[in-house]
């Protein structure tokens, strides 16, 4: 009577077991297919960021030729806002914000400057076979007026 009872009671132990595994399993497969996406988007920027080239340029610019390298980068911002790519999209996006405080603005705001001496930082990828390059850091050097060249100092 009681060997009967007592094989019972470990067969349902270890079915009791088999449906926790089975419910621990299922709970893990969803959260894994919920953030799927995120997951992804981790592994191709871990992927992607190996083939980083960083370079520095230098140029004159105005307020327009600002203008339209910051509409550029935008559309290139567009193109990589994808759940996969989100990462590669909020970084050309920040270049672009960069570019637009660091450059646009200013000349914009102070009209009595024509252009700006800008160092930039471009920055390149290698996405799916092709080539991403962008504008990430942007510091003015100098400003130019009818006076001539004059050392760029930030408020």
């Amino acid at each position: 009577m009681f060997g009967g009872l007592l094989i019972r009671t470990v067969v349902n132990r270890k079915m009791r077991l088999k449906t926790t595994q089975i419910i621990g399993l299922v709970i893990i497969a969803l959260v894994i297919v919920g953030n799927f996406n995120a997951i992804y988007n981790a592994i191709n920027k871990f992927f992607v960021q190996h083939t980083i080239i960083e370079s520095t340029v230098i140029k004159t610019l105005t307020v327009h030729e600002i203008d339209q390298l910051e509409t550029k980068q935008e559309k290139l911002a567009q193109k990589y806002d994808k759940t996969t790519t989100e990462w590669l999209h909020e970084e050309i996006e920040q270049g672009a914000f960069l570019m637009r405080r660091n450059g646009y603005s200013f000349l914009l705001h102070n009209p009595e400057y024509d252009s700006a001496k800008i160092k930039y930082t471009v920055t390149q990828y290698k996405i799916n076979g092709q080539t991403v390059d962008f504008i990430s850091n942007s510091i003015i050097l100098q400003v130019h007026s009818e006076k001539g060249w004059k050392e760029y100092k930030p408020d």
